[in-house]
């Protein structure tokens, strides 16, 4: 990609895009032809706003309440995906947010994951996860889902949203994907590839994108994504499918590089399909994936004939000396209760959060939206201060209990000297 001197029609659009990198520009006009105008005046747009239900955790009626009040419209390609106008609602300030009910997602984003076609029975990798959304996706259809992610921080996040989402079938993993590849050869019955790339479809949402590019970065990823296809490559199960993404418009990145990859390994994979989405085609911000077919495979399908279990996993990634953030739900942990010593158990945050169960123990529902976002900022409740049916209590005093909105967990409590005492991890409060 060479930048080259701006024409007439590029100089005339400039006026709305002048932020954006010149030699960007000049590459995409070439790239879009008679649609370039178009795409240069979708950034005077607001940007594409949406979110994916959990599907593991939203109930039908309560995707169809939010529908109608927050006026959410369906996403063609993903089954539980909506987006919504921003300037109408804030879905992140809800506490069904908070309860893991939906995910925020960029609409386009949604598109990868449905491309891999997940059977119920697949054990599914996201290979570069963080911060989540398509692990989300992917553990609604699938029996087991690795969520890896390489960077610490980012990994400890991919872990906290998994958690909140109450997800019992995803392990977190946080290595390199050839780490992974020489612990788990030829596993992966589907293998999501969300790579880094030079990012342009962040350009209209993230000032950071535009400040970042540049053409030597654009090569750096164009290399990056070829060593993290050869690896993905590895882990892939005889006759699976691995689904190449990246958020940018850079054919390098995109068409090229899976064009490229198949041709390669022609024995072994096939491109099967492939889609760019655009802002201006009123496609969200803009991706691009590819779906490749394997037609030999590599490595053994022993885990696919023992079709194994979670911990099972877990325990090969850990001697593989992976770390592993998280494996299913967090278990609670035995504590001394009082001076005599007796031990009593403490419930784990994720236990409280997890998707699929009905509510059995001592609860405290919260009635109204303004309470649950003030148990949400880390604060006890006393029911002395409450109104009359704010709050419905099944518990006894000295009772842990779960902190429910709509009967969807936020996190767990206390009931004890007529209040609710918070015992929300201080790290997920509001602010």
């Amino acid at each position: 990609m060479k930048p080259r001197e701006l024409t007439d029609r590029m100089k005339a659009a400039l006026d709305g895009a002048g932020r954006l990198p010149l030699e960007f520009l000049s590459a995409m006009e070439p790239l879009l032809g008679d649609e370039f105008e178009a795409f240069l005046h979708s950034y005077d747009e607001k940007c594409s706003r949406g979110l994916c239900f959990n599907m593991s955790k939203a109930r039908p009626e309560t995707v169809a309440k939010l529908c109608r009040e927050w006026s959410l419209e369906p996403v063609a390609w993903c089954r539980e995906g909506f987006s919504y106008d921003e300037e109408l609602i804030r879905p992140g300030k809800s506490p069904y947010h908070d309860a893991g009910v939906f995910y925020i997602q960029e609409p386009s984003a949604m598109s990868a994951v449905p491309a891999a076609e997940i059977e119920e029975g697949d054990l599914v990798l996201d290979l570069c996860a963080a911060p989540g959304g398509k692990s989300v996706q992917a553990a609604g259809r699938a029996r087991l889902v690795v969520a890896n992610e390489i960077v610490p921080k980012r990994a400890r996040i991919l872990s906290s949203n998994i958690e909140r989402m109450g997800l019992s079938n995803v392990i977190v993993s946080s290595a390199s994907p050839d780490e992974l590849a020489e612990a788990l050869p030829g596993v992966f019955d589907r293998i999501i590839v969300d790579a880094p790339c030079s990012g342009e479809g962040m350009f209209r949402k993230d000032q950071t994108a535009i400040e970042e590019w540049s053409l030597e970065n654009v090569q750096r990823c164009v290399e990056r994504q070829r060593d993290i296809l050869e690896a993905a490559l590895r882990l892939l199960r005889p006759g699976g499918r691995i689904v190449y993404s990246t958020c940018t418009f850079e054919p390098a990145e995109n068409e090229w590089q899976a064009r490229r990859f198949c041709h390669i390994h022609g024995d072994e994979l096939r491109l099967s399909d492939w889609r760019q989405l655009f802002p201006h085609r009123g496609e969200g911000e803009g991706l691009f994936y590819a779906v490749m077919d394997s037609l030999s495979g590599i490595g053994t399908q022993e885990f696919r004939t023992q079709a194994p279990k979670l911990d099972e996993l877990a325990v090969r990634l850990r001697r593989a000396g992976i770390h592993v953030l998280r494996a299913g739900i967090e278990p609670g942990v035995l504590k001394k209760g009082n001076h005599r010593g007796e031990e009593r158990y403490e419930h784990s945050h994720a236990q409280a959060m997890k998707a699929g169960e009905p509510v059995i123990g001592p609860y405290a529902e919260l009635c109204s939206e303004e309470l649950a976002l003030r148990y949400l900022s880390g604060e006890s409740l006393r029911l002395c201060e409450l109104l009359e049916g704010e709050l419905r209590l099944c518990a006894k005093e000295g009772d842990e209990l779960r902190v429910l909105f709509d009967g969807y967990p936020l996190g767990l409590g206390k009931y004890a000297s007529g209040a609710i005492k918070n015992k929300l991890p201080k790290g997920l409060r509001r602010v």
